[in-house]
């Protein structure tokens, strides 16, 4: 198919098309609506929509639009103000096809097609005049040799010869006027055909309809009388989700101003401006699906008689898991989701927000409080050779204030003064608990390590380990330093290895290995802190160092 018939099929056929369009049935436009309320989910948002419409008494369908097409159809629910009561509420989505350019950009289109294609026509006729030249040409050629084979030798005069030269070149001269005409018709043909293929193509997607998908919820109003309603319609919507962020801001003195601030995301293509916001943790569902079982396969062997006679000891790092300061422990490090302790919390944004429909995060601030901490400089030698800054902090109204809630997990940005220092993450605190809070480290203080070990091996097989950890401190400023420092030994689970604690004056140790001492370090002072433990392995004991 050439190109001039590309664009007459396609001009027939967007008159055809409007010529359809022009048949069919009128739709009821939808009523404009705004979001009034939204309460955000950690997987959805749950949006309250107000609109008003003019009724007659009687049965009646209203069609409310601007709803998201992720609107949950089983969670609709409509209300209505006014004489009248709503006896259903649906969801409907309707399928259009959108022109990617208007009617004045395809038009002129439209006439740079038919331009295109006049310029290929005119090229075809230009390429067969200089066609036919050329064919011209070659039969004179052609000819011209025929003549001069035909004439006898005897009679190629001089004169004769010259003649016939010049006619040649003239006939050559001709021919190649001629191909050279030729080979520039087929470029400008070529040319104006690529470009009529452009032409056609741009149209073409000029009119090409973009499937669009719009929702709206149909009302079905039982009306009395004649007047004007309020509709509200509640529904839950996909695409849009918060999570909890802090910011704790460390002062003089030792106080620290909590920010709680709920980043919300959506993508559901409605428009949420003005509207009262809530945050909530709560996880809305239907339907439970309960955990899947499975059989737990445990294998068990008898020892060897070499296995009975010794044990192999394994040394391992492990994570100590803990839900705060002194609460006890966790079965997992991190929760899924929105972390609430297991009590849903609403949280309400102090003003009307407007949340786009762009899927960037926007940050509401929902809670501010001040709280005192305790600040202190803590030290692990072993993975950092410097001091940081912790606040240990309760959880906990001040005398006179209502009572506060808990925090939310999250991440937490933690600065000192008008300074970012750094970024970390807040586990669930619960109203009244402690918990810590980290901001940054201090420049003054410097720290250096040593570990010296002695091993002795008895007369039977047994092994003592003896380890000295040296830990050197530097206060290169001018005012004193309160410190402590954290440091850790290994924990035995069998009665054939024991680990002890000795020559450690000032140092105390809990449970799980960690040695913790407190000191003082005044201005441009340097302090040699040490502690000892021993690790002594029955002979049955193979140790892993």
């Amino acid at each position: 198919m050439s190109t001039v018939e590309q664009v007459k099929e396609a001009v027939e056929g967007r008159d055809a098309n409007a010529e359809g369009r022009g048949g069919e049935a009128p739709v009821q436009a939808p009523l404009p609506s705004r979001a009034r309320d939204v309460t955000l989910f950690e997987d959805r948002a749950e949006v309250v929509r107000v609109a008003r419409a003019a009724v007659r008494a009687g049965t009646q369908r209203v069609v409310v639009g601007g709803v998201s097409v992720f609107v949950d159809d089983r969670m609709v629910e409509a209300r209505a103000a006014g004489p009248c009561r709503v006896t259903a509420a649906r969801v409907r989505r309707v399928l259009h096809g959108d022109r990617v350019l208007g009617r004045e950009e395809i038009e002129a289109l439209e006439r740079e097609a038919l331009a295109a294609s006049e310029r290929v026509r005119a090229a075809d006729l230009a390429l067969d005049r200089a066609t036919r030249l050329e064919s011209q040409a070659a039969q004179l050629q052609q000819q011209w040799a025929q003549d001069i084979s035909r004439v006898p030798r005897g009679l190629r005069e001089a004169e004769a010869l010259e003649r016939w030269r010049v006619a040649l070149a003239k006939l050559d001269a001709s021919a190649a006027e001629a191909r050279a005409a030729a080979a520039l018709a087929r470029a400008e043909r070529a040319r104006a055909e690529e470009e009529g293929q452009r032409a056609a193509a741009r149209l073409a997607e000029g009119r090409r309809e973009r499937p669009r998908v719009e929702a709206v919820i149909e009302v079905d109003l039982d009306v009395s009388a004649d007047g004007e309603v309020s509709l509200e319609l509640t529904y839950r919507v996909a695409c849009a989700l918060w999570r909890p962020e802090h910011l704790a801001r460390l002062g003089e003195g030792g106080v620290v101003e909590l920010t709680t601030w709920a980043t919300a995301w959506q993508a559901t293509g409605e428009r949420w401006e003005d509207v009262k916001a809530q945050f909530s943790t709560a996880r809305p569902a239907r339907v439970a699906t309960p955990p899947r079982l499975s059989d737990d396969v445990l294998s068990l062997r008898r020892k060897t008689p070499e296995e009975r006679g010794r044990v192999v000891v394994e040394a391992r790092e492990q994570t100590i898991a803990v839900a705060g300061l002194d609460r006890g422990t966790r079965a997992v490090e991190e929760m899924p989701g929105v972390d609430d302790g297991g009590e849903p919390l609403v949280l309400e944004a102090a003003h009307p927000i407007t949340l786009p429909s762009n899927g960037q995060p926007t940050r509401v601030e929902v809670v501010r409080r001040t709280l005192s901490a305790e600040v202190e400089l803590v030290l692990f030698p072993e993975a950092h050779p410097g001091a940081h800054v912790r606040a240990t902090l309760t959880n906990a109204a001040i005398e006179g204030e209502a009572a506060r809630g808990p925090l939310l997990a999250g991440p937490v940005r933690a600065a000192r003064g008008q300074s970012l220092v750094g970024r970390g993450k807040l586990g669930f605190v619960g109203a009244g608990e402690p918990f810590e809070l980290g901001f940054g480290t201090d420049d003054a203080i410097r720290v250096r390590r040593t570990v010296d070990e002695e091993r002795d091996s008895a007369l039977l097989g047994g092994v003592k380990i003896r380890r000295k950890v040296k830990v050197y401190l530097s206060n290169l400023s001018d005012t004193s330093r309160k410190l402590v420092v954290t440091e850790r030994i290994p924990v035995s689970e069998v009665a054939e290895v024991e680990i002890t604690l000795t020559d450690a004056t000032g140092w105390t140790v809990d449970k799980d290995g960690f040695v913790r001492g407190r000191f003082d370090l005044g201005g441009r002072e340097a302090k040699t802190v040490a502690f000892s433990y021993e690790i002594k392995a029955s002979s049955g004991a193979v140790l892993p160092f």
